[in-house]
């Protein structure tokens, strides 16, 4: 199950624990790569659900939020809470993601 996953995957995923909202809910992310973000919340929307997120993060002393919008791909229990995998509908570094017939 995990190598299928992999092979799906269609960018590189970076272990970051940023603050996100989903659907104004606070959550927090645990990977995110271009294409998508895993994150744990308390609630679990449905399988395919379009969702709007907004990532926070800091960099060179300023705060940044980003807006996306994606689909829940994949829910699972977490202890009290839920992972949820959401694929972006456009891709947050263009630049990142490998494009058809070229190699990145």
């Amino acid at each position: 199950m995990q190598d299928a996953q992999q092979r799906q995957r269609s960018a590189e995923r970076f272990g970051l624990a940023l603050p996100i909202t989903m659907e104004g809910e606070e959550c927090s992310s645990h990977d995110i790569s271009a294409t998508g973000v895993l994150l744990e919340s308390s609630a679990a929307p449905p399988l395919g659900a379009q969702v709007s997120l907004m990532l926070q993060y800091r960099t060179e002393g300023r705060d940044f939020s980003l807006d996306c919008v994606g689909e829940v791909v994949r829910v699972e229990r977490h202890g009290d809470n839920y992972n949820i995998a959401v694929r972006l509908a456009e891709p947050l570094f263009q630049d990142l993601v490998p494009q058809e017939g070229g190699t990145g």
